[in-house]
């Protein structure tokens, strides 16, 4: 990285820079299969480049290895166009490379390097209800205001044994391009106003759960006031 060459005479650098891009993205984006949720509410159009062979990954970081040009061109597409499986409580701060939420979580291994870690703008975040946070509503809100995506994965050991009192953590969540609430969600009323909310411009404070018409409060028992019985 650090011998400087001459690329005037590079076939891929004489391309326009814009056509550079989409090779970058074809190389590096990994794509998987949408999440089969209504609760997902769209604000802005990702881009989503089809796939040599379906559900494998064709990442290939290596180009980055092979000039400083290459690498300054494409290490922000790497970083802010894949989705990044966030820390189970270090959330942002220490994401993994995610290949797959289904049928198992596939990932690899964490991203290290806090100057490439701020470029990332899309994560998926697997969130147990009945165990307790390692998390604050502060950390959620520093580690996601303002991303393009968020994907939030909910599960339960035992449906109906606790409530949504972990998800909100994340009430505070401002400024989300797109925002997913999927799994143990019940009917999912409280999810999709979960991301609705997420997906309100900084400062707006949207009417509460209750006060949208949704319903009276969040679903199910409080496992640490009733008991996981």
């Amino acid at each position: 990285m650090d011998g400087v060459f001459d690329q005037s005479a590079s076939a891929l650098f004489s391309l326009p820079p814009e056509l550079r891009n989409e090779i970058w993205r074809y190389l590096l984006i990994h794509t998987s299969s949408p999440s089969p949720s209504s609760n997902a509410i769209d604000r802005k159009i990702s881009y989503h480049p089809s796939s040599p062979g379906a559900g494998q990954p064709h990442i290939y970081a290596n180009i980055l290895r092979t000039c400083k040009q290459a690498y300054t061109e494409a290490t922000p597409i790497l970083y802010g166009e894949n989705t990044f499986n966030a820390h189970p409580s270090l959330l942002a701060t220490l994401p993994s490379f995610l290949l797959s939420t289904l049928p198992v979580r596939l990932v690899r291994p964490p991203v290290t390097h806090p100057r490439v870690a701020r470029l990332i703008r899309k994560f998926s975040l697997h969130v147990r209800l009945d165990t307790d946070p390692r998390f604050s509503s502060a950390q959620a809100e520093e580690s996601f205001n303002g991303v393009e995506e968020l994907e939030i994965e909910v599960f339960q050991a035992m449906y109906g044994s606790c409530d949504f009192s972990v998800l909100g953590l994340f009430e505070g969540v401002r400024g989300v391009g797109r925002a997913v609430v999927r799994g143990s969600v019940g009917d999912g009323r409280y999810a999709g106003w979960l991301a609705r909310s997420m997906m309100c411009p900084p400062g707006e404070k949207p009417l509460g759960f209750a006060a949208d018409g949704l319903g009276g409060g969040r679903e199910g028992r409080d496992v640490w006031r009733d008991g996981n019985r």
